[in-house]
């Protein structure tokens, strides 16, 4: 994060100097020469201590005939249910169909073209820009397909890094088994989009690797708190059995006698997508490629969970240190065990946007 400094400098005409103040010492001279040093080195970073921070909420999967497309500075569509992260920057809504296009979609207004429209106009280093991005479950997909796509590490464009509430990037379940169309609060509906996000599509849409050293951080809810969690869960989703598994998820039973096992979601995505796993399996956790961590058997390039990790903003050469969550709400959802989060689907939202409010301003400023 960039600060912007404010100088004041004062002069007295020489004529209204005493004949005695002309004798200038040597260390004053020093400090002299130090203060014009500092000065030129503020006036030629002028616009790195100006930047335009511009925060982008990418929306997911959603039915609304009114909803206008591009970005803009209010939540039109009502996709984030008016939140809105606290920022020294903007905010901008990015507004996609994500109903009747594809996440992928590179005609307007599918996922990749409108994303890709708004992160040419707010985040373009050589305007002055950086973008900050929060997305949510297929918003996610669309924004991962747009930058391993993009020819980002050879261009201007500057992602500082991403914050990821229940993604759908590897899929779901219920989009395999045309069951999507029946939660949500629509009944018997289904959009083209559902195409999209069955597990071998989402998966084999573009390169989960090539994330161009853009960190991912991934806010997977592991809940069984959500309505008919037993059918859900125990039947479409992935599911283990053995010891030391994740408590906050739903337990089912293989067969009339057969061992206790537990499948891990959020009630729409299981945590195989949600935190970024390199596979479709059944997983009680999240794990992480973000240095100091490196999970290569588990999980994909540049994703990880948020936040527990050494990488600062667009940047692998220094080395932060954070450690979330930072809201005092957000802590009671945390499983440090399994890094992973007691929410439902749509509540990972809330997650992202007050964890970026609260984080320190220098990672979300």
């Amino acid at each position: 994060m960039t600060m912007k400094w404010l100088g004041k400098a004062t002069a007295q005409a020489e004529k209204d100097l005493p004949v005695r103040e002309y004798r200038v010492t040597t260390k004053t001279a020093r400090v002299i020469c130090m203060i014009v040093g500092y000065l030129v080195m503020l006036l030629t970073s002028a616009q790195g201590f100006c930047r335009e921070i511009n925060v982008l909420l990418i929306h997911g999967r959603l039915h609304n005939t009114k909803e206008h497309y591009g970005h803009f500075r209010d939540d039109q569509s009502g996709a984030w249910s008016g939140l809105k992260p606290l920022t020294a920057g903007n905010v901008w809504y990015v507004q996609w169909d994500a109903w009747n296009h594809y996440f992928d979609d590179s005609s307007w207004p599918g996922g990749e073209a409108v994303i890709r429209d708004a992160i040419d106009a707010l985040c373009d280093n050589n305007k002055g820009q950086a973008c900050w991005i929060l997305c949510h479950s297929a918003g996610c997909a669309a924004f991962e397909d747009y930058l391993s796509k993009s020819d980002y590490a050879h261009n201007s464009i500057l992602i500082e890094h991403v914050m990821a509430a229940d993604s759908a990037a590897g899929g779901s379940e219920l989009a395999d088994n045309g069951v999507l169309r029946f939660i949500g609060g629509l009944t018997g509906l289904g959009g083209r989009i559902d195409n999209s996000l069955k597990t071998s599509y989402a998966r084999g849409a573009y390169n989960h690797n090539n994330m161009q050293s853009v960190v991912v951080r991934g806010v997977g809810g592991a809940t069984s708190s959500y309505p008919l969690s037993w059918l859900l869960a125990c039947n479409f989703f992935p599911r283990q059995s053995g010891s030391g598994l994740n408590t906050q998820c739903t337990v089912c039973v293989e067969g009339r006698f057969g061992p206790v096992e537990r499948e891990c979601d959020d009630g729409t995505v299981a945590l195989h997508s949600t935190c970024g796993h390199n596979r479709k399996a059944s997983f009680q956790d999240c794990n992480s490629r973000i240095p100091p961590h490196d999970d290569t058997a588990g999980t994909y390039a540049y994703h990880g969970w948020w936040i527990n990790d050494h990488v600062c903003n667009g940047d692998f050469a220094q080395d932060c240190n954070w450690n979330g969550p930072y809201s005092s709400d957000e802590k009671t959802l945390w499983n440090s065990r399994f890094k992973t989060y007691r929410v439902d689907h749509s509540d990972g939202k809330q997650v992202v946007v007050h964890e970026y409010s609260f984080a320190p301003a220098v990672l979300c400023p």
